[in-house]
């Protein structure tokens, strides 16, 4: 496992925190979860469970803007 620099730790942070105020803790949660399910579920992928890379991947598309989260619900929806 490779070590990540402090920078990018705290770019990560940091967008997180946006994300948290933008949507929501709760929804930001169910929106994340619900992604990386829907992404462990339709991509034939070399991403191990519990690596955490479902989950980094889906918080990078909603920060992108390629997945949004419906407003509070658990709910998203693909571009």
């Amino acid at each position: 496992m490779r070590s990540r620099s402090r920078r990018a730790i705290e770019r990560q942070t940091e967008v997180i925190d946006t994300l948290m105020k933008r949507f929501g803790k709760y929804a930001l949660v169910v929106g994340v979860v619900g992604r990386a399910h829907d992404l462990r579920d339709r991509i034939d992928s070399k991403l191990e469970p519990g690596s955490g890379g479902l989950v980094n991947r889906a918080l990078k598309e909603i920060a992108r803007g390629d997945v949004r989260i419906r407003g509070g619900s658990s709910k998203e929806e693909s571009e």
